[in-house]
């Protein structure tokens, strides 16, 4: 035959080692010479079919080909061994590595969401019915083509696709929106979908860390979803970051692609079918017709001029939806009283209709052009409407000096170092704006807060409240500004004289840092993370390095938000900031603190291998003479290089570092820090997993007993083992507190369907059980409901689950369930051809004999638990554990019943067992003599002297012996008072 002269891999995992010896089973049947012949007939390379074979890595691609070339039907079964195996490969790879936290998605708060943004489509869509009509179409009937809404900034694309996304989620579609301008929001937004949407936690971890396809998996489950759904790339003004390398981004290989189950719509600047290839279908969305763009100006200040005056207007604006916009907020502001009184040398000219703004538009000639232009790369259609809404802009702010709020020019200069997402209005710090000469010092409030109002009223600036806030607080208020309207106002910053702009990005850096003083590792401060960062990771990407100071400090902030993402799980975004963090460090000098801070954090996030090892020794060595020893810095080096050194050849030196760590962790940062719990999870991880458990223990207590904080910053790996060590303790609620915590963020994940998810809901279903609450018939019941999905009918893990519910119905004193359920599990493993001396029926057979005795059937019970005694006895032998467990039991149930014959002659029986294994001077048969002349006594075949005399040896050995528990000696105690007692009547 033509099985591989290789053996499976010892080392792999169970389930690995078993798929491979099955894979081999199937190529002997199909009669295949050799490896060679399989992976030809399998279309695999031969390393790929051999390492499949052998143990060592699988794909479920490859085992689908290997078994077709052997005539076997892929199945359900094979997929979830497949799956099952590589989960398993997964698992041991990262603990031998000392990873202890699988990459499941997102831990804490998200940063961006996937939900489209409809609160900011206007009441009415004008001049795109057509369009809609026709997307609708698309909607109802996707299949061939990706649609393509181009054209220039501020044509309303995004208003589009968002009146197409609220009717499509009106109709009951499933809708992502996800931010296409940003390639790390894109890639995060994506993984975020792919849950949502059902896949496995490990496989994207896999896929999202380069191992396998993250556009492959994405579209296998958005093309087998159930639901149809709307799928939005907005602003995607760089295509090919769409696109699979060396592609086009159209032809379905990478992140847009058609599909029959849903909708793909992209909106973006770049119509060009030669960049979008034919997979798409382009949709040009000009500028409005002046008709259309007079609607608009109607809609927001009707009471400005006649229909065709709005006309004049709305052409003059080029019917661009945003300058229509602006505008018509303008006139609808000067409508209310705005701008009535005259102000000491301000304009007299007062702009409250539709000719008087069209007149002060004026002539927009070649040098606003130029200055409109921006890098002299855009059309000149785009250079004329970015001058005409940039005009638009610095109109408002001219009326706002006119009107004696010459603080709105510097606000909106100062908002122009943010990001085009909300942040908190608290970060925007009136007193350290004034210190940088950008309002007079000292600053007046009432004058500060009208101009931002005014910015308000003109839609400018725009308020929004967070609703990410738990019940019962007040919601957090917060600015946005329009995308063109910072880069309009950066331009001017940009051009403004040296002095100035320092003075702006001095007063800016200053609040971004203030903001950043919020602890990050904290969970408690994540929602306001949440809103920092994207302002933060903009500000260390515009910020110059003329200023020593204000860059460092931009760059601290920007370490503190790396901090905050690595701790709530976001490591693609992470990933992105510290490649810009390290890219701006380059003018620090080369020793300098923060540029050694984010060296590491540089080498944490983006490397691997060899190579973050060499980066972490070579760091270590500056740190030690630059910080010293025991600078938190400097540990925190020393202990990502023990972690990433964990599976080398050095486990000794490597627990010895990381033993050191934790002692200066505790010395310098406190044992109540998370930098040391983590060192002290690492040491119980690692100390685990090359198998001294006990020592484990000693490390899992200290955790427990030291850190008080919030543990998901541990990981799901030491967290479910932290439960563990507190379910071994008794402290069975604040176990049951970690397994639902931890459940909790797998949900939020989207992660139900994983074994690890099935594996805490059953940790939970015993952890209740044991407490003897309710919730254990619950929880109990949803394992079963988890594996059913997951497993065969007839699977081991299926029935075991049912016995797992029994066990629930029994703990809570619900018998006559228990009893049915455990006769339905021995009724399924018996039809599913299991052995009735097969070990898990035998316990089946066990844990009903209890439920019976339970409900009062002693005589059912003990013959129940004789059968059970017999059959182990004749598979394990006398001496077995599980024998003379199940011996013990039906000795109990036979006193119980009053057979005390039969019970002396078991008894006897199981202390000659008991002799063997432990030495007649061992607790367990001394308890067993004590036992058995109880027996003899009560049966009639000792005197009452004989079971004195006995009593007393036994109680005289058994304080000493070895493997005493707790109540024995008072147990025998109180039996000898009796029996004396007995005696004196």
């Amino acid at each position: 035959m033509g099985r591989p002269q290789d053996s499976v891999d010892p080392d792999a995992p169970k389930e690995m080692r078993e798929l491979a010896e099955r894979l081999r089973d199937a190529m002997d049947t199909a009669g295949y010479s050799g490896v060679t012949e399989l992976a030809d007939a399998a279309g695999k390379a031969r390393g790929t079919v051999s390492d499949a074979l052998n143990g060592k890595r699988v794909s479920w691609e490859t085992v689908k080909a290997v078994l077709r070339a052997c005539d076997i039907p892929p199945s359900t079964e094979w997929k979830t061994r497949c799956e099952d195996a590589e989960r398993a490969r997964r698992r041991r790879d990262r603990r031998a590595h000392g990873e202890d936290t699988p990459d499941t998605g997102q831990r804490g708060p998200g940063l961006y969401s996937i939900r489209p943004p409809v609160g900011e489509l206007p009441a009415r869509v004008r001049g795109r019915d057509a369009l809609l009509a026709l997307l609708g179409e698309a909607l109802e009937s996707p299949g061939q083509y990706v649609e393509v809404l181009h054209g220039l900034g501020g044509c309303g694309k995004t208003t589009v696709a968002l009146r197409l996304a609220r009717d499509a989620r009106e109709h009951g579609y499933t809708v992502f929106w996800v931010p296409a301008d940003d390639h790390d929001r894109t890639v995060t937004a994506l993984r975020d979908v792919a849950l949502e949407m059902g896949a496995d936690e490990d496989e994207v971890a896999d896929a999202w860390a380069g191992r396998a396809s993250a556009t492959d998996l994405l579209w296998r489950h958005l093309d087998e979803a159930e639901r149809p759904w709307l799928l939005v790339l907005d602003n995607a003004d760089a295509p090919d970051r769409l696109a699979a390398p060396g592609r086009m981004p159209g032809d379905s290989t990478g992140w847009v692609r058609a599909s029959g189950a849903g909708l793909t719509v992209v909106t973006t600047r770049v119509g060009t079918a030669d960049v979008w290839g034919g997979g798409t279908r382009l949709h040009p969305v000009e500028p409005l017709p002046a008709d259309d763009g007079a609607d608009i100006l109607i809609d927001l200040a009707g009471n400005a001029g006649t229909a065709a005056e709005a006309r004049r207007l709305a052409d003059r604006l080029g019917g661009l939806p945003l300058a229509l916009r602006l505008a018509g907020a303008y006139l609808a502001r000067t409508a209310r009283g705005a701008g009535l009184l005259r102000q000491r040398g301000g304009s007299p000219k007062r702009i409250r209709t539709f000719v008087a703004y069209l007149e002060a538009l004026g002539d927009l000639g070649p040098d606003l052009l130029d200055r409109g232009a921006g890098t002299g790369v855009l059309p000149d259609t785009e250079r004329l409407h970015r001058s005409l809404i940039g005009r638009t802009w610095e109109l408002t702010l001219d009326f706002l000096d006119a009107q004696g709020l010459l603080e709105a020019r510097p606000l909106m200069r100062l908002l122009s170092c943010f990001a085009p997402d909300p942040f908190p209005a608290d970060l925007l710090d009136v007193d350290t704006a004034a210190r940088y000469g950008l309002l007079p010092d000292p600053p007046v409030h009432e004058r500060v807060d009208a101009a931002l109002q005014s910015l308000v009223d003109f839609s400018l600036v725009e308020v929004v409240d967070d609703t990410d806030v738990s019940e019962g607080e007040e919601p957090v208020p917060l600015l946005r500004v329009h995308r063109l309207v910072l880069e309009s106002n950066a331009r001017q910053v940009r051009e403004s004289p040296e002095r100035e702009r320092a003075a702006i990005w001095g007063a800016a850096v200053e609040m971004f840092a203030v903001g950043a003083e919020r602890e990050p590792e904290s969970p408690e401060n994540w929602p306001w993370w949440r809103l920092l960062v994207p302002h933060t990771v903009a500000a260390v990407a515009k910020v110059g390095d003329d200023s020593t100071r204000t860059l460092r400090l931009a760059l601290r902030s920007g370490i503190e938000a790396f901090t905050f993402l690595w701790f709530s799980g976001q490591h693609e975004t992470g990933k992105a900031l510290a490649a810009s963090l390290r890219a701006r460090c380059g003018a620090l000098e080369a020793e300098d603190e923060v540029r050694l801070t984010i060296r590491n954090r540089f080498a944490l996030a983006t490397m691997e291998g060899a190579a973050v090892e060499a980066e972490y020794a070579d760091l270590l060595a500056i740190q030690r003479r630059v910080l010293g020893q025991e600078h938190p810095e400097t540990l925190m080096t020393r202990h990502n290089l023990a972690a990433t050194a964990s599976g080398s050849g050095d486990p000794v030196g490597v627990e010895a570092e990381l033993r050191a760590v934790l002692q200066a962790r505790r010395r310098v940062l406190g044992p109540a820090s998370p930098y040391t719990a983590i060192t002290q999870s690492a040491l119980a991880a690692f100390v685990q997993f090359r198998g001294d458990n006990e020592e484990a223990h000693v490390q899992y207590d200290a955790l427990i007993d030291d850190y008080r904080g919030d543990r998901s910053l541990l990981g799901h790996y030491s967290r479910h083992q932290i439960a563990h060590r507190l379910d071994e303790m008794g402290r069975l609620p604040e176990a049951e507190v970690e397994y639902r915590h931890v459940l909790s963020e797998f949900e939020d994940a989207g992660a139900e369907g994983t074994k690890s998810y099935r594996e805490l809901v059953r940790c939970l279903a015993v952890n209740l059980r044991r407490q003897k609450v309710p919730a254990a018939r619950e929880e109990s019941l949803r394992y079963v409901a988890l594996t059913e999905r997951a497993e065969p009918f007839d699977s081991q893990e299926f029935h075991a689950a049912l016995h797992l519910h029994g066990d629930a119905l029994r703990a809570l004193e619900e018998y006559a369930e228990a009893e049915s359920v455990y006769r339905d599990v021995l009724v399924k493993r018996r039809a599913a051809g299991c052995d009735e001396q097969d070990s898990a029926l035998l316990r089946d057979r066990h844990c009903l004999a209890h439920t019976l005795e339970d409900s009062g059937r002693a005589q059912q019970a003990s013959e129940e638990m004789t059968a059970v005694y017999e059959s182990y006895r004749e598979v394990l032998g006398a001496d077995a554990e599980q024998t003379r467990s199940s011996l013990l039991c039906a000795v109990g149930f036979l006193r119980g019943s009053g057979d005390w014959d039969a019970a002396t002659a078991l008894y006897r029986t199981l202390y000659e067992s008991e002799c063997r294994v432990y030495g007649p001077d061992h607790a367990e048969p001394l308890f067993t003599r004590f036992r058995l002349s109880q027996a003899q006594y009560e049966s009639g075949a000792s005197a009452r002297a004989d079971a004195v005399s006995e009593t007393e040896s036994v109680l005289s050995a058994l304080p000493e012996a070895e493997g005493v528990r707790d109540g024995w000696v008072d147990t025998v105690r109180e039996a000898l008072d009796g029996l004396r007692a007995a005696d004196e009547r």
